[in-house]
């Protein structure tokens, strides 16, 4: 016994212990899974940091803190011009300290108080990819999401609706199965998958939209369901879709 106290009572082996203990314990958060995350994944991480006020598919507004004495200021974020951000996560012995370090794109922007946010941030590593979602999307004039309204149009117009494209199939086929195994976030994320790659998809959107409703992201709830109704404004159920966002705005107001 004395032997077995001996060895448990070494520095070395309380060391040890005390790395397990707090690599157990240290939370690291990861992208949202399957697959790449969504735009409405990206924002949810981007809002989970930040008091965000207004996503635009070219940035969103935010109030940041601009000085030592903590006077806010309200900050646009040009997502098309802002640097990309990178995540590293480097482990200290006992210490386990991941911080958030930044990169910027050759030619980018010198940093000012725009970015400050990020200089002194140990910010997630579902931020940084949340972040990055948001500006390829701003730099993307040809996503088929900033066109929505355009496309929106053209295929009400359309005498015979087209079937959805079969990857966009896959997608739906996923998410059905996600549903059924009570993963409703996974599912989630599948329909809007979907929805990214074809836009003018009635059922995913309505289908997204109450799914996000349920899991109390009512930003993204409310965005699919107007979606819907925009896709099919004389819809039997169009008057329900409409009490439904009324009732996310409220919910999301008393958040």
């Amino acid at each position: 016994m004395n032997r077995i106290a001996r060895i448990l009572f070494t520095p070395a082996f309380i060391a040890l212990l005390l790395f397990f203990f707090l690599v157990g314990t240290t939370s690291v958060a990861q992208a949202p899974s399957p697959g790449k995350m969504t735009l409405w994944q990206a924002r949810r991480a981007v809002a989970a940091e930040l008091p965000v006020i207004r996503f635009s598919p070219d940035g969103f507004v935010y109030e940041a803190i601009v000085n030592s004495k903590k006077v806010k200021e309200t900050v646009t974020v040009n997502m098309a011009m802002a640097p990309a951000v990178e995540y590293k996560c480097s482990y200290h012995f006992l210490a386990l300290i991941c911080a958030l370090k930044q990169t910027y794109d050759a030619g980018s922007l010198q940093k000012n108080k725009m970015f400050n946010f990020l200089d002194n941030s140990n910010l997630s590593e579902t931020f940084a990819a949340g972040f990055n979602v948001l500006r390829a999307l701003a730099r993307d004039p040809n996503a088929p999401l900033r066109t929505f309204t355009q496309r929106a149009a053209s295929w009400r117009a359309l005498a015979t609706k087209p079937p959805i494209p079969e990857e966009v199939r896959v997608q739906r086929m996923m998410a059905e199965d996600s549903f059924k195994a009570n993963k409703p976030d996974e599912a989630l994320h599948y329909y809007e998958a979907g929805i990214l790659l074809y836009p003018t998809w009635p059922e995913g959107n309505f289908n997204a939209a109450l799914i996000a409703g349920d899991l109390n992201y009512y930003a993204a709830a409310i965005e699919h369901m107007q979606a819907y109704l925009d896709l099919v404004p004389e819809a039997a159920d169009a008057q329900a879709a409409r009490d439904k966002i009324l009732i996310w705005q409220t919910k999301a107001k008393e958040k």
